[in-house]
């Protein structure tokens, strides 16, 4: 049962997020993560998304599509604000391209078909992550997923929940469960709720930056383990982003093998 949607049954994975803690939108890592504003998309005020370039950001690509009209939503209706918080924001810029899976169908957005494929990219019209910053981008292996199954406070969930949107809040301890038999999906015990859609699922690096290793998509994903929330990796959408990256910065390498280092904000001048 995907996550996200105005009409959905609570999954057994969701839940209240006040015990989340709140933390400070306007310094970095956290200000390099947003709201995703798409006015009218299935009467949803909102999704959460990340900067993971100075102009791109990731979320779910379910947040995209509105299913009473069977449309995409046009890019000038996006608003990606980052570092919002009760009001205040660090920048906000309107989308000039969006690239969600060709393998995405947002008519049967909560099949179960479609959660490994529900991601999407933005390239914005402004260069946010040079005012916000931008997370690191870490595409895990069998290895590294088996590590963090151990290390549950490496990592990290930061969104703006529906029962919380006002205010970026994270979720942590809860780690990585393991990932999928076809590893197209990395499943965690986060609570989360409406609003999350799209959120980083981000390991803690040290000092204090974010790399995210997968993107929120949906909750209470039957498994032969029990119900669990599940995160798009981004070892699967690495070649969109890498293109991206190239085009938007011309990126022509990664730091290591799998792995880009974020970046905070540029110094003023």
């Amino acid at each position: 049962m995907a996550q996200t949607g105005p009409d959905e049954t609570v999954a057994p994975l969701s839940g209240s997020t006040q015990d989340r803690t709140i933390a400070d939108a306007s310094r970095y890592p956290w200000s390099a993560i947003g709201r995703v504003n798409v006015p009218g998309v299935s009467q949803r005020s909102h999704c959460t998304g990340a900067l993971i370039g100075e102009r791109l950001a990731v979320t779910a690509a379910h947040c995209f599509y509105d299913r009473r009209t069977q449309r995409w939503a046009r890019p000038d209706n996006v608003y990606f604000v980052a570092g919002y918080q009760r009001g205040e924001f660090v920048a906000f810029s309107k989308a000039e391209r969006l690239v969600a899976s060709p393998d995405f169908n947002g008519a049967k957005w909560t099949h179960p078909d479609n959660y490994a494929h529900d991601w999407a990219l933005i390239v914005l019209k402004e260069p946010l992550g040079l005012q916000a910053g931008y997370l690191g981008l870490f595409a895990v292996n069998d290895a590294w997923v088996s590590r963090l199954r151990d290390t549950p406070d490496a990592m990290v969930l930061a969104g703006y929940p529906r029962d919380r949107a006002h205010a970026i809040s994270l979720t942590s301890g809860c780690g990585v469960t393991g990932a999928t038999s076809d590893r197209a999906l990395l499943m965690h015990g986060c609570t989360i709720q409406n609003g999350d859609s799209g959120a980083p699922l981000a390991i803690r690096l040290q000092g204090g930056g974010l790399a995210a290793i997968g993107v929120n998509s949906a909750s209470g994903v039957r498994t032969n383990r029990g119900p669990v929330n599940t995160a798009v990796p981004i070892a699967t959408i690495l070649p969109q982003i890498l293109a991206l990256l190239k085009e938007t910065e011309g990126l022509e390498a990664l730091d290591a093998p799998g792995l880009r280092y974020g970046a905070p904000p540029a110094a003023p001048g």
